[in-house]
């Protein structure tokens, strides 16, 4: 499998999904247990619909600990990487395709609607980031209308 061109990541969305760490290691003891007592289920009672049950949980946890998805701006455009165990797929929304762009804060948090045609993207980063954000509109898209909303705390 071919593997994807790295783009430069100018700035990361926090809807990023990745599994590491502790959540790594509890799948992949998860996905080990559930193998061993599989097997010892299979050995002792032959094929039975807990081993079945068992062997398909321990797939589903070995295919967690592979799952990566980073949602971030590069000089192209706006960019979704989604790796698995058998897949590479990018998403992008060109800087040439934005046509209107809403970032809604509240608390710490900000919230980008990044809008092409009809449809868009819903992209979330930190409060401190929208002075970023605002200047790469600025560099890669000078013609997009950015509006900029703010949301009271409740």
């Amino acid at each position: 499998m071919a593997e994807l061109e790295q783009l430069e990541c100018l700035i990361e969305s926090k809807s990023s999904r990745t599994v590491n760490g502790w959540k790594r290691f509890t799948f992949g003891a998860l996905a080990a247990y559930l193998a061993v007592t599989g097997v010892m289920d299979f050995m002792s009672e032959g094929f039975s619909q807990k081993t079945v049950i068992n062997a398909f949980l321990c797939v589903c946890g070995l295919l967690v600990l592979k799952f990566e998805k980073k949602i971030y701006a590069s000089p192209l455009g706006f960019v979704k990487d989604t790796h698995t165990w058998f897949s590479h797929h990018r998403e992008l929304l060109p800087w040439s395709e934005v046509r209107h762009v809403t970032l809604v804060t509240k608390g710490t948090g900000l919230t980008a609607f990044i809008e092409k045609d009809v449809i868009g993207w819903k992209l979330l980063f930190e409060r401190n980031d929208m002075a970023a954000l605002d200047g790469l509109f600025k560099k890669y898209a000078p013609k997009v209308k950015v509006v900029i909303k703010e949301l009271g705390q409740r």
